[in-house]
């Protein structure tokens, strides 16, 4: 069947040569999936007496014989989708691969993007053609200087590009050339990432900006994993391979965001202005992500000792899931700097929460029965006047943590069905932000001393509680190796000393640190965090791009060039 298809793709060929006469081509263009059709290209123009070289163009995403060239073997690679479909193969035929090894003179692989602008511009001269046809058009048009003198072509060349596919539909893909921070940024903004878990608004995940970033990486042939334990909630992993003889580092940043309804105007604008840019994410964390690609991309140029590492997670606005996973598959590294947005400043520990549910109970009844019915809901805020009492004192308390305070607050609150009924039961759900030297037993049983003191002043008062999420805080000592180190790649890079700070809010460090990784959290400056308008800095973005770099190159060690 495969010797048929070959031969059958074999008479595009022929017909080829009999439009050319006496023409012989200089360079053929095709596209690779399976490879039977590049298997014909090159049975014929490699066939004796012939000597046209020929050129093989993939997806970025879908770059299995680019791959196996360069390893010298057949490989299989994890794809993801293109809108060059049928280009969408993980592997080459076993039959085509040794021709192609043998055949085919220069390999290339180009972005969605790329392909695009070959369609629109096939379009503007009355051909039509889909992504997979343009891809041969968008290979030539991506040639370099020095890949056209090492094909020998010139402007009298003859050359033929190959394609078998019409106009089809497509969403039109976003620019991953892009390699300046602020467009990074820009782009990454413009890409919806709210976590569908929460809020009254469930948000799409992180599957499309998961899909950008390994785009971006592989367009630049940065080696990707795809992390996806959780259906619809991947993490991306990319490294830069050193040489084995430097220390690993460990780009830590979450790819989701929360959710888009509490925000004023559109969330996704990723509009600049006076220096800042702003959307949903724009600051927590899609800045600090941008910062994160930049670096990777410059030790792709730039070769280091040791593995530089971006771990792009899914899901630190809710549960962690992402950077569980990511621990759980056996990630580890010699230190980690988390980007989230600290204001440059350099961060060295941070709170931790535990989640309570607080089931405060009445007895259902018809509203008029005021004999038979206990009203949950009024009961409630007698819990809701002691718990506002407790949070008080822990504001005003003795700090038993350079993380300042414990804090307590009601988050979500529920109860009733109808107007015309007693509510059976009222539930309140509540976080207590703890600090270092607090337990998740002791918080639970302060709660448990609140609701005692509920119920001395409600006679009666019956609840349940029990906890339904807990993460520790976070703190490495301000002498530790690796916080001196980043510090004082600040200073150079900023010209001042670093600035040590605490974070209130939870970020993933203390799962890093559990592994016995060092871990500080650096990013750039921005404002707005989960509030009805959010920004981050251009300028900074650019900072901690650079601050990222340097603490690379001493840490896993550069390469003298």
């Amino acid at each position: 069947m495969l010797k048929w298809i070959v031969q059958g793709y074999g008479t595009m060929m022929h017909e080829i040569d009999e439009q050319l006469g006496d023409q012989v081509p200089d360079l053929v263009i095709g596209p690779v999936g399976a490879g039977s059709f590049m298997q014909a290209v090159v049975s014929h123009y490699k066939a004796p007496g012939r000597n046209s070289r020929v050129l093989a163009v993939e997806a970025d995403t879908a770059a299995s014989l680019y791959k196996s060239l360069t390893k010298g073997e057949l490989v299989t690679v994890e794809t993801t989708p293109t809108i060059m479909a049928g280009l969408n193969c993980g592997i080459i035929s076993g039959i085509a691969w040794p021709l192609l090894q043998a055949g085919v003179d220069a390999s290339l692989t180009i972005s969605d993007y790329e392909a695009h602008q070959a369609v629109e511009l096939l379009k503007s001269l009355g051909v039509s053609a889909g992504a997979c046809g343009a891809a041969s058009l968008g290979a030539l048009r991506r040639l370099a200087t020095s890949d056209k003198a090492a094909l020998c072509l010139n402007d009298s060349s003859v050359i033929v590009l190959l394609w078998t596919e019409s106009a089809k539909e497509y969403n039109i893909p976003k620019n991953v050339s892009v390699d300046d921070a602020q467009s990074l940024t820009q782009n990454l903004v413009q890409i919806g990432s709210a976590i569908p878990g929460t809020g009254y608004v469930a948000g799409p995940g992180e599957t499309e900006i998961a899909r950008y970033i390994t785009a971006w990486l592989q367009h630049r042939d940065i080696e990707t994993r795809w992390l996806e334990p959780t259906r619809g909630r991947p993490s991306v992993i990319g490294m830069v391979r050193g040489t084995g003889q430097g220390k690993s580092l460990m780009l830590n940043g979450h790819i989701d965001t929360v959710t888009t309804a509490s925000y004023d105007g559109d969330p996704l604008s990723g509009q600049i202005k006076n220096g800042r840019l702003y959307g949903r994410g724009s600051a927590d964390m899609k800045g600090g992500i941008a910062a994160i690609l930049i670096a990777l991309a410059q030790a792709k140029e730039h070769p280091l000792h040791g593995d530089l590492i971006f771990t792009g997670v899914a899901d630190e606005e809710d549960l962690s899931l992402g950077t569980e996973q990511l621990l759980e598959a056996g990630w580890r590294a010699d230190g980690a700097i988390i980007c989230e947005p600290t204001q440059e400043d350099l961060v060295i520990a941070n709170k931790g929460f535990v989640w309570f549910e607080v089931v405060i109970h009445g007895l259902a009844a018809h509203g008029s029965r005021f004999d038979l019915g206990i009203d949950a809901i009024s009961r409630a805020g007698y819990f809701l006047v002691e718990l506002d009492k407790y949070s008080q004192n822990l504001i005003a308390g003795p700090k038993i943590s350079t993380l300042g305070p414990g804090s307590v607050h009601a988050s979500i609150i529920k109860g009733g069905e109808e107007p015309a009924s007693y509510p059976a039961s009222c539930t309140i759900k509540l976080e207590r932000r703890i600090v270092a030297g607090e337990s998740v037993d002791q918080v639970k049983s302060e709660i448990e001393n609140v609701l005692q003191a509920a119920a001395r002043g409600c006679p009666g008062l019956s609840y349940d509680l029990k906890v339904t999420f807990s993460r520790p805080p976070f703190e490495i000592a301000k002498d530790d190796q690796f916080v001196s180190l980043v510090a004082d790649q600040i200073k150079v890079e900023s010209g001042k000393e670093a600035e040590f700070a605490a974070l209130s809010a939870w970020c993933d460090a203390a799962l890093l640190a559990d592994k016995g990784i060092p871990v500080v959290i650096y990013g750039p400056k921005g404002e707005g965090l989960h509030a009805k308008e959010e920004w981050v800095d251009i300028q900074s973005i650019d900072n901690v791009a650079s601050t990222l770099i340097g603490i690379s190159r001493v840490f896993c060690g550069h390469i003298e060039e």
